[in-house]
């Protein structure tokens, strides 16, 4: 693991040079530390200006390193894994790891705008995707006719990070730390990764290839549990209003064949319009106003095979009386001076439940056992986790301590809820915000906010780039709400990208829907026939895919693959438009607005055009792509193909 050489040492995990420590070129520093972190409505504004300076006096033990300031062990564990430990310091680390020019860099985390971090900086700060700036920016070039802006890598924020990145030189490094940092890919020599705080250990991993890689990574962050069954029995819808409407809308599809698992009713508390469009209320109880007898249309929709899931958030509207409660019991993240945090996401009030303090905890706990499950409810958003401080006070610190790692606790209670009430496995969850050990403890990822847009950035375009990079990240799991989510001025979603997004997400572990923030100037899956005929055929394409979905998700409990994977982890083609579903089924959806034809890049010989029943072999061809006909393609050899070709004689016979 060590080699000593002139003027300095080398770390190799395996073969694989990983550090070189020279007079010349130290590659270990300590910081003194001269961090700001400031937060408005969810913003964050960073003034980092640590300044580092080299270690240079060391010894070496066995498979120890001990500078004068920061002792490092090195321990090769029966798992294959390299565990750098550290000790005798908490001050911030600069370390740098060796690269090679032609290397491939994927993960720390969730990213729309590059898969390959390679050329990027990589912040380590759970933040909200967009900013105001942005989105202000996107409407008035929409106004005027312009071209969307191109921001830099470094400008874009993510509701997902992990300090754990994969490498194309097959070896994965995951950093065991909460503190806000740098993973730093631009130069062509080394990376160059910064923590404000002292890492407890950096893991090594190593494999023969990416699939193997990933898997590993995949065992060593945690493997999410089974999905319900259900939920492979056709699309969750999206409908709002109470229960009158969603009875009406579900009676409707039904009646005319769609397959439907769901309904899922994020208003089911309260509704509260805001010149964002219509929002929750914020207030985690059933509200009998706006869904009358929902226990009993529970009951009945359960007995069609349809399950309710809701919506819930770690925040209190500040003007309800839940709120007022937690207030009152002083279950609420505080302020320097003791009084409540309160902060905005659109344009009212919230505080936050102190999630460090065991009385709010297990009371947030009792509130979606009593107000939820005890209902019948089998699912729920468990949305948000990035809006925490760094500046306030919790029960065992601060919110610097605590920031990063706010979503992965927020994501544990939900899954606490459920093991406690025996409902693992049964009902499910679903976040968008995480850290590290997020995986440890969701039940199901999904993308996130994109607008309801073909657009490359935060639109329909980003979403199989922001899927793989959770892929390579050690997440299993994934889906997006087709059609996407928000809705501002001048843009809106059209009855072409709900069919395209539809296409795209059959092909997903999970068929959900959203109405947006402004459902009324929103295409829906009832919005008209051909809306409903096309809802109609791709929930009995999904439906008739569940032995394959089943298989796929097996492989990743078994064995660490992830559902959705990127080509290269199996072909010599690099892309980060398309994905593999397991290994036999390369989805290539349809992201351009308006599109005829496609260019598609068949990876090996004798591939099956799902929609069309047409043989492909390896190459570019280009692929006509008529509204509900997307460029999928099954194996020719695959032990699959009876129930690919179930599905392809289905969409032949509609």
């Amino acid at each position: 693991m060590i080699k000593k050489i002139n003027n300095g040492f080398e770390i190799y995990k395996d073969e694989l040079l990983l550090i070189r420590h020279t007079e010349e070129l130290p590659a270990f520093y300590l910081g003194s530390k001269d961090l700001t972190i400031s937060m408005k409505n969810g913003e964050f504004d960073i003034e980092d200006s640590t300044v580092y300076h080299p270690l240079i006096n060391y010894k070496i033990s066995k498979n120890r390193i001990v500078f004068d300031e920061l002792n490092i062990a090195l321990i090769e564990t029966e798992d294959k894994l390299l565990h750098l430990e550290f000790s005798n310091t908490d001050k911030p680390l600069k370390i740098l790891i060796q690269a090679k020019h032609d290397e491939k860099i994927f993960g720390c985390g969730e990213h729309f705008t590059s898969l390959n971090l390679r050329g990027h900086m990589v912040k380590n700060l759970v933040e909200e995707h967009i900013t105001r700036k942005q989105i202000y920016n996107k409407i008035l070039r929409r106004i005027f006719g312009l071209k969307p802006k191109k921001w830099k890598f470094e400008e874009y924020k993510t509701y997902f990070v992990s300090p754990t990145y994969i490498s194309t030189n097959n070896y994965f490094l995951h950093a065991e730390t909460n503190s806000y940092g740098r993973l730093d890919f631009t130069s062509e020599t080394h990376h160059e990764l910064t923590f404000l705080t002292m890492p407890k250990e950096l893991v090594i991993g190593k494999e023969d290839n990416l699939l193997e890689l990933s898997a590993m990574l995949t065992k060593q962050r945690g493997i999410m549990p089974k999905l319900p069954d259900w939920i492979y029995d056709g699309m969750i819808l999206a409908i709002q209003g109470g229960t009158k409407i969603c009875d009406e809308k579900l009676t409707k599809m039904l009646d005319r064949g769609a397959k439907v698992c769901g309904i899922w009713s994020q208003d089911w508390c309260g509704e509260l319009f805001t010149m964002f469009g219509k929002q929750v209320l914020w207030n985690w109880e059933e509200n009998s106003a706006l869904y009358p007898n929902l226990e009993a249309f529970i009951q009945k929709w359960n007995k069609l095979g349809v399950k309710f899931l809701t919506y819930i958030n770690p925040y209190l509207n500040a003007n309800e009386l839940m709120y007022q409660e937690a207030s009152t019991k002083n279950y609420l993240v505080k302020n320097k001076d003791g009084s409540d945090f309160l902060t905005k996401a659109t344009t009212f009030d919230f505080g936050i439940v102190d999630l460090t303090n065991p009385i709010a905890y297990d009371w947030y706990k009792d509130i979606i056992k009593n107000n939820y499950l005890k209902l019948g409810i089998m699912g729920w958003m468990a949305d948000f986790g990035e809006y925490l401080p760094f500046e306030c006070d919790l029960a065992n610190g601060t919110g610097e301590q605590m920031h990063n790692t706010w979503p992965d606790l927020w994501i544990q209670l939900n899954r606490e809820v459920l093991e406690e009430t025996n409902m693992l496995g049964k009902a499910i969850f679903f976040n968008r915000a995480g850290y590290k050990d997020n995986v440890k403890y969701s039940t199901l990822i999904w993308n996130g906010d994109q607008h309801v847009d073909f657009s490359d950035d935060f639109g329909m375009g980003s979403v199989v780039r922001s899927t793989l990079s959770l892929s390579l990240s050690g997440v299993g799991i994934t889906h997006s709400d087709v059609g996407g989510y928000t809705t501002v001025p001048k843009i809106k979603r059209t009855k072409e990208l709900f069919i395209r997004w539809m296409e795209m997400n059959t092909f997903t572990p999970v068929l959900r829907g959203h109405e947006g923030n402004k459902p009324w100037v929103n295409t829906q899956f009832d919005s008209d026939d051909q809306i409903i005929d096309m809802t109609v055929k791709f929930t009995n394409i999904h439906v008739r895919l569940k032995p394959y979905l089943l298989s796929v998700e097996n492989e990743y409990q078994t064995k660490g693959y992830p559902m959705m994977r990127p080509t290269f982890m199996y072909y010599d083609l690099y892309t980060d438009q398309c994905f593999l579903l397991g290994s036999d089924l390369l989805v290539c959806p349809v992201i351009k607005k308006r599109a005829k034809k496609m260019l598609v890049s068949i990876p090996s010989n004798s591939w099956v055009h799902l929609f069309t029943g047409v043989v492909y072999n390896k190459g570019k061809h280009i692929i006509e792509v008529p509204l509900g006909t997307p460029p999928v393609f099954y194996k020719s050899e695959s032990l699959h193909k009876s129930t690919f070709e179930n599905i392809t004689e289905y969409i032949l016979s509609v």
